[in-house]
């Protein structure tokens, strides 16, 4: 049985959700839990759309992750073939705009400075750099498991008040039936 615990959280405490009674909210009491059998159909529909619009928003986030990861992968490839080239292919095309190139001369193909973000940056050879870009593709594949576990729990969550409330309209409309 399913209960409502902390809708609104985006943490993955989800098993049950919790609704704060708002009597005891006022007092500063505990929370307590609700079956979800016990709430309006309007409200399994309010918390359904809540969920949903979280989830919408999670995929975001981890398709940006996924972004960063092929980021980094690119960057290492360029380390690795900068390796390779001979100090005759020391030629490049500069990107200015995504379409405006100028022709330049490599200067030292050993050091690198890496964006750290928020306008910093710092001076790193090339095994330094090729090491930044390690960590970083394992903290954003750490993270992308991560989100894919708390999205994966949020879709079950769905399913289950999507059940819920398909029982309850069943059931009012076998009630209306019963009526007529």
């Amino acid at each position: 049985q399913m209960c409502i615990r902390d809708r609104v959280s985006t943490q993955s405490t989800w098993g049950s959700f919790k609704l704060m009674d708002s009597q005891k909210q006022q007092a500063g009491a505990e929370k307590k839990e609700i079956p979800i059998d016990t709430l309006p159909p309007q409200q399994i529909l309010q918390i359904r759309k809540s969920l949903e619009e979280e989830v919408q928003v999670l995929g975001q986030s981890l398709e940006q992750f996924k972004l960063a990861i092929n980021k980094y992968d690119e960057n290492k490839q360029v380390l690795d073939s900068l390796k390779k080239k001979t100090t005759a292919d020391n030629q490049m095309m500069i990107p200015l705009t995504s379409s405006l190139y100028v022709s330049g001369v490599i200067a030292d193909r050993e050091n690198f400075l890496i964006d750290l973000g928020t306008g910093y940056y710092v001076e790193r050879n090339t095994r330094q750099a090729s090491e930044y870009c390690d960590r970083k593709i394992a903290m954003l594949k750490e993270n992308v498991e991560k989100l894919t576990k708390i999205i994966t729990e949020k879709s079950q969550q769905i399913d289950t008040l999507t059940l819920v409330l398909q029982k309850k309209v069943n059931a009012i409309m076998a009630a209306q039936q019963k009526k007529a």
